[in-house]
């Protein structure tokens, strides 16, 4: 990788870890910096949007690490609750290394900037959506009637980010768990 593009992904990095660790409005671009080691110059130059710009690329960032995640567990041919499961198996463990400290990126900025900035909005509907439809997939292709894994995809996302945000909390996986053995109902009983 370039130097001058290592830069980029080493802001984008550093500001998702913040983001996700203290919020959108306690991280400043000075702060983004300081960790990311990157020049001041780069800043502007790979985001002249300036924390907006940099905010809306942490969404589509940890969207798109969430979906290769999923996609990967989902082309193991597992059933939907299974793929949920195992997401959540991975993400407590992710959660109790940082110390229940960490969370999720899209769900601290969208809670603090989806009614000033449409395109953050925009953007965490897509990645809620792109996320719900691999499960949706993965239950029609395990027996699943379309409307029923429709709708249970949709709350399971809903799931998913609740108990990232219970897990931060209680300082405990157990939201995870509790969650985990709801969406098992969800996607096995017909609605």
């Amino acid at each position: 990788m370039k130097t001058k593009q290592r830069h980029r992904q080493s802001i984008l990095d550093s500001a998702v870890r913040l983001f996700r660790q203290q919020g959108y409005a306690a991280t400043g671009l000075n702060e983004i910096l300081n960790v990311s080691g990157a020049p001041k110059g780069s800043l502007y130059y790979y985001f002249p949007g300036g924390k907006a710009e940099i905010g809306l690329a942490a969404v589509e960032f940890a969207s798109d690490k969430v979906l290769a995640t999923l996609s990967s567990l989902a082309d193991e041919g597992i059933g939907a609750a299974e793929i949920v499961r195992r997401y959540f198996d991975m993400v407590g463990e992710w959660m109790h290394q940082s110390g229940y400290t960490d969370g999720s990126p899209i769900t601290t900025i969208v809670l603090e900037m989806a009614a000033q900035d449409d395109k953050i909005r925009q953007a965490a509907a897509i990645a809620f959506g792109r996320w719900a439809t691999v499960l949706e997939q993965a239950a029609i292709k395990h027996g699943c009637e379309p409307s029923q894994a429709s709708r249970a995809a949709r709350v399971t996302i809903a799931l998913i980010e609740g108990a990232l945000i219970q897990c931060r909390v209680y300082r405990s996986a157990t939201p995870l768990t509790e969650a985990a053995e709801q969406v098992r109902h969800l996607f096995s009983h017909p609605a």
